[in-house]
């Protein structure tokens, strides 16, 4: 019984070590197939179980991609739900569409405009509203190397869940680039950073990066490890600004 708690209490720990982590939210990963048509996935998973504490898990996950053409539409949609007794430990999650036009079906230059909302308690993130746009740059893409640049803008509206219900508007860069390299045939090394200044204050900016080693080990089994930082200049009072995690995965397929 020891042990299964210890088990149980272990994955609780690495759930609220990714989500609660997690602040720009990472789009570039998201993206799907350049074929046209649907594609993507829908995961939901509920869990409730009593080992002397009673805990109920929610989590919900959806990565839609619709493209036709020059239009593609992204959906994202990102929840977590964690009561342990009656108290909530997590309740954390973001909503993201995203618009992209390649202009004349260039594969160098492409139009984005996007909606997210997103909340974050544990980081004293009541509410954050973003809308923005700008275009992103195809520099190389080849069989071995793509790099991509994004130059947006947004506005932003965030709400913080302090004693004052501090809220604030602000215009910022919504900065990025995606790298990815097939360095042989069986390894993959990627990375996507994105840079957010404030517009009239460069001091108060976010940055998140994150950079990861794909190894194939058989046609059928992927090992992979992966480490991701966020910093934020000027986070709400007693929240740390700079979080980080790494993350080790297995995969099989058949």
């Amino acid at each position: 019984m020891l042990i299964l708690k210890r088990t149980i209490l272990f994955f609780i720990f690495i759930l609220l070590s990714q989500i609660i982590n997690s602040q720009v939210v990472n789009i570039e990963k998201k993206r799907k197939s350049n074929t046209d048509g649907f594609t993507g996935k829908v995961d939901l998973s509920f869990f409730i179980t009593d080992i002397g504490k009673q805990i109920l898990q929610l989590t919900n996950d959806i990565d839609l991609q619709y493209k036709k053409g020059a239009n593609t539409i992204l959906l994202i949609n990102n929840i977590g739900l964690m009561i342990v007794d009656d108290e909530t430990l997590l309740n954390n999650g973001f909503q993201h569409l995203r618009y992209n036009y390649t202009v004349k079906d260039s594969s160098f230059f492409t139009l984005e405009a996007f909606l997210q909302h997103q909340y974050n308690p544990v980081k004293l993130l009541s509410q954050r509203f973003l809308i923005g746009g700008g275009p992103r740059f195809r520099i190389v893409n080849s069989e071995k190397i793509s790099f991509f640049l994004g130059a947006l803008s947004m506005w932003e509206y965030e709400k913080l869940s302090d004693s004052l219900e501090t809220s604030s508007r602000k215009l910022r860069f919504d900065n990025y680039m995606s790298l990815s390299i097939r360095l042989t045939e069986n390894i993959e090394f990627s990375n996507i950073t994105y840079y957010q200044p404030n517009y009239n204050n460069l001091l108060d900016y976010r940055i998140s990066s994150e950079s990861a080693m794909k190894f194939k080990i058989t046609n059928a089994l992927n090992f992979g490890f992966s480490f991701e930082t966020t910093y934020d200049s000027n986070p709400p009072e007693d929240v740390q600004d700079l979080f980080y995690y790494l993350k080790n995965s297995l995969s099989y397929s058949f």
